[in-house]
């Protein structure tokens, strides 16, 4: 199988078992959006300014995407202190084509 997808399962698996992150991820935006978007909305269209939402927006989707990048550092950190991130390393692919998220058509023996 494809190296690349099968450590794109893993991840995928550790996410869904994981209910605090997936609140984070789904549940903070959507916070953000409701309280902020739609209750200071009135607020800004009163000054004139636009909708709020639509100046809010690109924000909250920037958000979600730190949020997400945080956590997948603290994934690699966690798998280097348990040792997958050796296993990983020492596996007949090609190093850059695994840190690149690059398929590999053939395995490398080292």
């Amino acid at each position: 199988m494809n190296v690349v997808f099968i450590l794109w399962l893993r991840q995928l698996k550790l996410y869904s078992r994981s209910r605090a992150r997936m609140i984070g991820a789904l549940g903070q935006p959507t916070l953000f959006l409701l309280a902020l978007g739609f209750g200071l909305g009135p607020t800004f269209a009163r000054a004139g300014r636009g909708d709020y939402v639509q100046f809010l927006a690109p924000g909250i989707v920037t958000m979600g995407i730190l949020f997400a990048a945080v956590f997948s550092g603290i994934g690699i950190i966690w798998d280097r202190q348990f040792g997958f991130l050796k296993e990983t390393l020492v596996a007949p692919v090609c190093g850059s084509r695994l840190c690149l998220g690059a398929p590999s058509a053939a395995p490398r023996w080292r």
